[in-house]
Parts: C-alpha cells; sequence; structure tokens
C-alpha cells in the first residue's frame, strides 16, 4: 500500500517521533510510505532511509491554509496513496477535505485529550480513528459522538533495539545525589510548577537530590518557563533543579535518572516517556489521570499521585528513592509489560491491520426506497457492488413492506427499515435513523433513490464518501455526484452510472429473485385446488396499477377480450393477480367464467407468495409495474404494456421480453390524469389481437411445460 502520515511538524517529540518510526517499519514490510510536514529536525531520519517527505506549510492555525486543500488532492491523486494519515487537527481539516473527492481513505490518530469544541471533532471523522489509550477512546465516544465501530486502541510503540535495559539499576545505591528526570514540553498543563513544589519539599528530607526539567517552551509558553526559571530561584532551589531545554539524548538521560516523574495536570494522551522509562529499567511516578493509567498499574509497575498534589508526589519520590527493592521491582514490572503491549513492532502491526481493513472490509450503505418495482430493478446493483467488494459490510436503506422481496438476497448483510410514507415530516425520526446509521460506521453511502431524506441521512451518519446523482438541492450534501444523463437509459444502466463513480467497472444486468419455499409450496398447492393440473400453461393478467398511475392501466374489456380469445388453447388458463378494492372490482369482470378458465388471486397473496405465483407462469401480461419487474427477475415471459411511460427506460432487461407502445404525440407523458381528449388513447391503441400475438408466441417459446419443472 501507499500510505501517507501528515502532521505539522517533524521535531523532537512523541508523535513526531512515532511518525517517523512508523514510516521506517512500513518501509521494512514493503508498503511505500510517505510523510508531510512542514519539515523539522527529523526530517533527515526519513531521507537517510529513502523515505519520501512533502514539504507543505500545514502547521498553521490560518484561513489561508485552506489554499493548500487543492495541492494536497493533487498530491494524493499523483502519488497514488491509498491513505492517508492525520495526526493533528490542522492537518486533518485539510486532508479530510482534500479526499473527499478521491479514492484515498482518511485515517486519523487522535493523540491529545482535545477540548470540545467544533475544530477538535474532525479528529473523529476518520475511516478508523485510532486512539493510544483508553481514555481518549473514552473522550471521543463519550464527548465527541464517535461511533464505538470506528474506534480502534493501538497504543504507541517504541523501537525496543533502541533502548537498553539494566536489570542491575537498582542493585547499589548511586555514587553521586538521587536524580529525578521531568521530561514533557514546558507548557502548564504538564505540572511543572508543581514538580518544582515537590522537589522543594523533598529537598528538606532528602538534600542529595538533583532534579532534571528536559523540553523546550515554543511561543506563547516562553513566558511561563521564565516563571519556572523564577520560581526555582525563589525557592532557593538553583542548586538542585537544572533545566536542559530540548535534547536529542533523552533515553540517555532517562537511564541515568534514578526516577521519571510525570506530573501532568490534565488528562494526558498516553506519556511516551513512560514507555521509554520501562524499556531502559528506570522507576516511574505519575499523575492518576487519563491514558497514564493505561501504563502504570498503581504499586505494581509504578506509583501514581492525584494531580497538583505536590505533596503526595513529594512523599512518594522520597519513598522510591529510599526503598531501592521497591524501585527495582516496580521498574522490572513495567519492563515486561512494555515488551508485551508497547513495542513498535505490536503498534505497527495493529496499524497495519487498520490499513488492510480500511481498504479491504468497507462498510457499505445503499439506500433505494421507492416502489417495488424500483428495488427489484435495483438487485443486479447490489450483485455488482458485491462483485467490486467481495469483503465489503453491504447494507441496505430501504421501506419496511419491501423486505420480504430482498431478504434473501446473497449480496446484501443487512437491512435497515426506513418507512418514509408514515415519517413523511416527521424530521426527528430522521435524527433517530441518523443516529443508527452513525453508530454503524459506513465508509461510503452509493444512493440508488435520490432524495434529500436519503442525502440528509448519509451526513447525518458521517458517512465521509456519499455518491449520488445531482437532483435538487439535497446533492450539494453528496461528496461524489453524477450529473443526470441526457440520453434515455435503461433502468439498470441509469444506475450503473452512480456505480461507475464508486469503483464498479464490470457492467452486469441479468436480474434475479429469490423466493421461498415455504411459499412456492403454498401457491403449487393453491393452483392444484383451483383445478391447475400437470401440462398446463398458466397466463397471468395484471390487471391495475397504482392509484397514482391509472394512466398504465389497459382497459378491462380488452382484457376480457383477450380471455376470451386465449379459451382456445385447451390447456391453458388465466390467472388475475393484484390487490386493493379497485383490482377487485376489475376481477369482477371475469366472474361469469364457468369453466375454471380464470383463477383469480386477487387480493389473496402477500408479498412473499406474489413472488412465487409469478414464478409459476408461463406468461405475464402487464402495464408499467411492479409485477412486471418481478416477473423478470424469475424468468417468467413478459408482454409489457407502455402508456405514459417509455420502455427504454422502464422495460426490465431480460432475453426475449416484448413490449408494446404505440407512439402518440403526447406519449410518453408521466403523468398519472391522462390530458388527450381521446382518454387513454395510448393504451386504447394496443389492440387485443396484437397482445394474443406476443402471448402466444411468448408460449412457445416458453421451456416450461409442468408445475414441478416450476419448482
Amino acid at each position: 500500500m501507499r500510505i501517507a502520515q501528515i502532521l505539522p511538524e517533524l521535531n523532537v517529540g512523541g508523535v513526531e517521533t512515532g511518525t517517523v518510526d512508523l514510516a521506517k517499519a512500513l518501509k521494512a514490510m514493503g508498503h511505500i510510505p510517505f510523510v508531510i510536514s512542514n519539515g523539522g529536525d527529523l526530517v533527515n531520519e526519513l531521507v537517510k532511509v529513502g523515505i519520501t517527505h512533502i514539504k507543505l506549510p500545514v502547521h498553521k492555525k490560518s484561513i489561508k491554509s485552506l489554499w493548500l486543500i487543492p495541492e494536497i488532492q493533487q498530491l494524493i491523486e499523483r502519488e497514488r496513496i491509498d491513505i492517508i494519515h492525520a495526526r493533528s487537527r490542522v492537518p486533518a481539516w485539510l486532508t479530510y477535505l482534500a479526499v473527499r473527492r478521491t479514492s484515498c481513505d482518511f485515517v486519523t490518530t487522535c493523540h491529545g485529550y482535545y477540548s470540545k469544541h467544533f475544530f477538535s471533532r474532525v479528529m473523529g471523522w476518520g475511516k478508523r480513528v485510532i486512539v493510544i489509550s483508553h481514555a481518549i477512546g473514552r473522550r471521543m465516544i463519550d464527548d465527541f459522538k464517535v461511533s464505538p465501530g470506528r474506534i480502534t486502541l493501538i497504543h504507541r510503540g517504541v523501537d525496543l533495539n533502541q533502548f537498553k535495559f539494566d536489570p542491575h539499576k537498582y542493585d547499589k545505591k548511586p555514587k553521586g545525589p538521587f536524580r529525578v528526570i521531568n521530561v514533557g514540553r514546558i507548557s502548564p498543563v504538564k505540572g511543572h510548577d508543581d514538580f518544582i513544589r515537590g522537589i522543594h519539599l523533598l529537598s528538606k528530607r532528602l538534600p542529595n537530590i538533583e532534579a532534571i526539567i528536559v523540553g523546550g517552551a515554543e511561543g506563547e509558553k516562553t513566558p511561563y518557563l521564565d516563571h519556572l526559571k523564577l520560581m526555582v530561584e525563589r525557592l532557593g532551589l538553583a542548586s538542585h533543579v537544572k533545566f536542559l531545554g530540548v535534547r536529542r539524548d533523552v533515553p540517555s538521560l532517562i537511564q541515568q535518572a534514578d526516577l521519571l516523574v510525570l506530573s501532568s495536570k490534565i488528562p494526558e494522551g498516553m506519556g511516551r516517556v513512560l514507555i521509554e522509562a520501562g524499556a531502559l529499567g528506570t522507576c516511574v511516578l505519575a499523575s492518576r489521570i487519563g491514558g497514564i493509567l493505561d501504563v502504570v498499574d498503581d504499586g505494581e509497575n509504578g506509583l501514581l499521585f492525584s494531580p497538583e498534589n505536590f505533596e503526595e508526589m513529594a512523599m512518594l519520590m522520597e519513598q522510591l528513592l529510599r526503598d531501592r527493592e521497591l524501585s527495582k521491582r516496580l521498574a522490572h514490572n513495567l519492563e515486561r509489560k512494555v515488551v508485551r503491549d508497547f513495542s513498535l513492532e505490536t503498534m505497527v502491526e495493529k496499524t497495519c491491520q487498520v490499513y488492510e481493513e480500511v481498504k479491504q472490509q468497507k462498510k457499505i450503505l445503499i439506500t433505494k426506497l421507492g416502489a417495488l418495482g424500483d428495488l427489484i430493478l435495483a438487485i443486479p446493483s447490489f450483485r455488482m457492488i458485491r462483485k467490486r467488494f467481495p469483503k465489503a459490510h453491504i447494507t441496505l436503506l430501504t421501506d419496511p413492506k419491501l423486505i420480504p422481496a430482498v431478504d434473501r438476497c446473497p449480496y446484501l448483510d443487512d437491512i435497515i427499515a426506513f418507512d418514509r410514507k408514515k415519517n413523511k415530516f416527521a424530521f426527528r425520526f430522521i435524527l433517530k435513523v441518523g443516529k443508527w446509521v452513525r453508530e454503524r460506521s459506513f465508509d461510503l453511502c452509493i444512493d440508488l433513490h435520490h432524495t434529500w431524506r436519503t442525502y440528509v441521512l448519509a451526513v447525518l451518519g458521517q458517512i465521509p464518501k456519499r455518491y449520488g446523482y445531482r437532483r435538487g438541492w439535497g446533492s450539494l450534501l453528496l461528496t461524489h455526484s453524477v450529473a443526470l444523463p441526457r440520453e434515455r437509459m435503461a433502468p439498470v444502466e441509469h444506475q450503473f452510472q452512480v456505480l461507475r463513480r464508486a469503483g464498479v467497472n464490470q457492467f452486469d444486468d441479468q436480474m434475479e429473485l429469490w423466493t421461498d419455499p415455504e411459499a412456492d409450496q403454498t401457491i403449487l398447492k393453491r393452483l392444484r385446488l383451483a383445478g391447475v393440473e400437470e401440462g398446463n400453461q398458466l397466463v397471468g393478467f395484471i390487471l391495475g396499477a397504482s392509484e397514482r398511475w391509472s394512466t398504465k392501466r389497459w382497459p378491462i374489456e380488452y382484457f376480457v377480450e383477450l380471455s376470451n380469445q386465449l379459451k382456445r388453447f385447451e390447456h391453458l388458463k388465466i390467472v388475475l393477480i393484484g390487490s386493493g378494492p379497485q383490482d377487485e372490482l376489475l376481477g369482477r369482470h371475469f366472474s361469469s367464467d364457468a369453466f375454471g378458465h380464470v383463477i383469480n388471486q386477487i387480493g389473496k397473496t402477500d408479498l412473499t407468495e406474489l413472488m412465487s405465483l409469478i414464478k409459476q407462469l408461463d406468461v405475464i401480461v402487464s402495464g408499467d409495474t411492479a409485477a412486471l419487474h418481478l416477473a423478470s427477475a424469475v424468468q417468467t415471459k413478459v408482454v409489457a404494456l407502455f402508456g405514459p411511460t417509455d420502455p427504454a427506460r422502464h422495460m426490465p432487461p431480460g432475453d426475449g421480453h416484448i413490449s408494446i407502445v404505440k407512439r402518440i404525440a403526447c406519449q410518453p407523458c408521466y403523468k398519472g390524469e391522462c390530458k388527450n381528449p381521446v382518454k387513454l388513447e395510448c393504451l386504447r391503441e394496443i389492440e387485443v389481437d396484437e397482445v394474443l400475438e406476443a402471448v402466444v408466441r411468448q408460449l412457445e417459446s416458453s421451456v416450461r411445460t409442468s408445475l414441478p419443472v416450476r419448482l
């Protein structure tokens, strides 16, 4: 993989050192690492081993930094970067905005206990959010509302080859003064003032002591350093306390110390210096706060004190300095824990596992509400997505009443029910579903419904990549939008334009459907009770259409005439299919049939049984309705009668289907109410003899000859 890490600068520090260590390890494993920063002292460490460093001013907290977004996007595309890993807030914002229109994936690592404001939220927007301690993970979940499913705990790791553990360090008393070291940038949150007060108390009980403060003060923190130095003078500690500034030999200084103290006042991310001390065999004392608790088990491998309690700190420092056996036991236990949990190898292995999951194990949400026919036509898209992302977890968002049509679909792992009619104006419900989506941490959304509701749901669900058509204001919420085609397209091909934007390259429009075996048996028994015998051929009539589309109904008298014409076929029976009161009224026109020629199944099947019933038919005669698409999906021959709609856009794919349409002046009108002076002229122009000829042709080509063959 081609992996880029991005951070403000590469000067000496825990985050910076960890970045360099990881880049070196990735290169050794055969990956191609990049590091993006404003530069710094550690750049040479990368250059020496042949790792590309790209210098960009990503450290500036300025609105002008937004001009870097196109440059970062071009960099991602030019270098074909698979994953970009942000380790700080400003670079994370720039990266997040840059990757939205690329195929690159965005990962973050939360190194600190971020203040709770909007500009910190970007650290929780990674496709995966790595946290370096339980405390930071809890912070991101509780205060930044990051789904636990997107969070991975990976402790900082150190290259143990660079640290030499001294097992005999505490066997003898030191020849010189006891040496206590405090390592960390000079900042009020690090508690240097409490450390100095603790040393002041300790010096009265243990005069033979030397305290070393290692770390630099940058910019606005310089006055605080001056304050600390003045404090040392006023307390008479000039002979006991030394400020060494930024040092490159920190491991050597820690190894020479008898005790390392971490005096943080606010929660630490973890405290890399504690791990280094453990690797070297130096005993540690730290604040009982934040990620420090992931490293130090109080009384087991170190001691802890309450933050800002310098009296307790002084007491415990004295205990550890005087009791060499205790210090030795704690140091040895900490070294064992560091080797087990905080090695560079462990960190790299877990980080690479995250990278692999990000690239291979995607979580995809497909939104397809709409009508039954539209959902059936989307099944080829489900198959194409599965083929492109074989290891992905694919979830469908659809109407609850349509779920039986796809609950056996092998290309889906999960289905979310969204009743858009029941909750048409309930934005509270949309927020609830959005939260549900967010908790499942989807990586991308492929919208096949194209309404503002589904666009909003994807945003509320914090799905980083959102694909769909540019249709209405809601499409502004998409990250990867596709212009609506000007030319007429078949339905599956129309969906494919969005799929192709999401990386699906192989087109396949074969229709499929999976019926319930129990429903198959129920329908078989029902047909036999109705007089269907082996060798009979069945022709289904879809008499009605939805209430909104009465213009799709072929005149009922034409259906009756077609039925009468088909009576001359000795082994043929008509099956009436429909639901609702209007269809039942239409079915009464066939009630005079006394010879079992017509089997009325209107209102007698649920969706599961309807699929099984259509599966038993040899031919179906229908307008542009859902049954037409169901028939195509179960390989039943189709004679489709198109009125106000265009078969080029709505005819389901399949071999041998016949569509009949009359191109009059107003066709296609796409209206639910006919405005033509000659009512339903487009459908009335379709003659019974024409449909009869098409049905006969389909019957002759049908391979189905008996019920047992169908099942």
